[in-house]
């Protein structure tokens, strides 16, 4: 409980203190041993507290846990509790010591050392650029002949071809401009085509093609003949 102080202490220059520092809550507290960290009065802890107990060279990290307010605490009074705790060890660059030996590049860097200062860069590479930061390229020879490659039709003259297998899941429209048809050729052969006013034209045939059911073609004379069964 809070205790009114009825004096009230000044320290006078630069020697002397106010208090021991096992009274004051949250201050690093060195104790003989680990039943005297255990006595502690959980009024003089605080929770994150780091206390060192002198026979075992240990330092402990305090957990307090206060009644009806710490979550998952079911204590009807407050408590605190120690765990074993280091600190984190000192080691990389202000001439610390640490267990690094060396620093060797990987696949895209450059640099590396195996003692003294270890710097890496960015090895640039074909369309990569390092000035004011890593960045693509784009108007290199390098990005601009992959983009084109990676493309799934390519320029070919006036038009645009590919020689790839398609798969379309969804709608496919087809809008045609003026005097412009679609067209199916197998090779270099015409087979079928629609116009722009949306006229089936059928390429005609100068000899019967393999019948099949539900098949439909012309002949020389524009003739057209439907598969049948049989």
């Amino acid at each position: 409980m809070p205790t009114t102080a009825g004096d009230i202490y000044v320290r006078s220059g630069d020697s002397g203190a106010f208090t021991a520092v096992e009274y004051v809550q949250g201050g690093w507290t060195t104790v003989d041993s680990g039943s005297t960290m255990r006595a502690l009065d959980e009024s003089r802890l605080k929770d994150g507290q780091v206390i060192y107990v002198r026979s075992e060279a240990k330092t402990y990290l305090c957990s307090k846990f206060i009644a009806f307010s710490t979550p998952g605490y079911n204590g009807f009074s407050n408590s605190a509790s120690f765990a074993e705790f280091n600190f984190p060890s000192a080691g990389g660059g202000g001439g610390g010591s640490g267990d690094i030996t060396a620093v060797l590049a990987g696949d895209g860097l450059t640099g590396g050392a195996s003692s003294g200062n270890a710097i890496l860069e960015v090895d640039a590479g074909l369309g990569i650029g390092v000035s004011g930061g890593v960045n693509i390229n784009t108007g290199s020879t390098h990005f601009t002949n992959g983009v084109v490659n990676l493309n799934l039709f390519q320029q070919t003259g006036s038009m645009y071809a590919t020689s790839n297998d398609i798969n379309i899941t969804g709608s496919l429209s087809i809008e045609l401009g003026n005097n412009k048809n679609f067209t199916l050729f197998s090779g270099s052969r015409e087979l079928f085509k629609i116009n722009n006013e949306g006229v089936v034209i059928f390429t005609t045939q100068s000899s019967a093609p393999s019948a099949v059911l539900g098949g439909l073609y012309a002949d020389l004379s524009g003739s057209f003949y439907v598969g049948t069964d049989g």
